[in-house]
């Protein structure tokens, strides 16, 4: 059977129809409207579903909007806190790293004789220290 049969077979079959009683017509095209209007109410507010009352509907939750406004001001302190810590553990860690690096190159210089064992006893050592980072 090819496919121009097969859909000439539907189209009759179709178009001749059930022989249903008019209240049953009547109510299966009243059902057929309202899914109609709900198809197109999803379709065309769909943005509106996600971001208004339908988010908290499906939790359950009352007062939709400023649950949402809650839940949305509570992820935002959490991603600020977040920020906040990643930021002062990488500035610890770089100042970690400086004062690692500090150290090393006065040992190096320590060892390689180019600064004497007693200017660690002397007590203008951070004031040179200081001058010699800068």
């Amino acid at each position: 059977m090819n496919e121009q049969h097969l859909a000439s077979t539907i189209t009759t079959t179709l178009d001749a129809g059930l022989q249903l009683r008019p209240e049953t017509a009547a109510r299966l095209k009243i059902a057929r409207e309202r899914a109609l209007e709900r198809h197109g109410m999803a379709r065309g507010g769909a943005a509106t579903m996600i971001a208004g009352r339908g988010a908290t509907a499906r939790f359950g939750l009352p007062g939709g909007s400023w649950v949402q406004a809650g839940i949305s001001v509570a992820c935002l302190l959490v991603a600020l806190v977040g920020v906040h810590y990643w930021q002062e553990t990488r500035q610890a860690a770089l100042a970690a790293a400086q004062f690692t690096e500090e150290v090393v190159e006065v040992d190096t210089q320590v060892l390689t004789g180019d600064l004497p064992i007693k200017a660690y006893l002397d007590e203008d050592f951070q004031t040179w220290l200081k001058q010699s980072s800068q």
